[in-house]
């Protein structure tokens, strides 16, 4: 029996004045075939719906809640906030 993915949010988040759409990711393009996520019908914006990413130590969002950290463009580390509702972004930068 699958284990069951622990949900980010209780209910569907708001985009565009509406409940955005949840489902898993169909592509593996980034390695995340099945992870659930919410998608906005209207402009297509997108947030995950798990807890991948999301550690103690992150730093706060705008929202002073704990960010996502996650690789985009597969190749930088950015920290995002969790729940897609500011617009923080904070790269990981390599102290050599």
């Amino acid at each position: 029996m699958a284990t069951a993915i622990p949900r980010l949010f209780a209910r569907a988040p708001q985009c565009c004045g509406h409940d955005m759409h949840r489902r898993p990711t169909r592509s593996n393009e980034n390695g995340n075939v099945n992870r659930p996520h919410y998608r906005c019908r209207r402009c297509r914006d997108m947030v995950f719906d798990d807890w991948e990413g999301i550690r103690e130590g992150n730093p706060l969002c705008f929202c002073e809640e704990v960010s996502r950290g996650q690789v985009e463009s597969g190749y930088a580390f950015v920290f995002r906030c969790a729940r897609n509702e500011c617009e923080f972004k904070e790269e990981l930068v390599d102290e050599d």
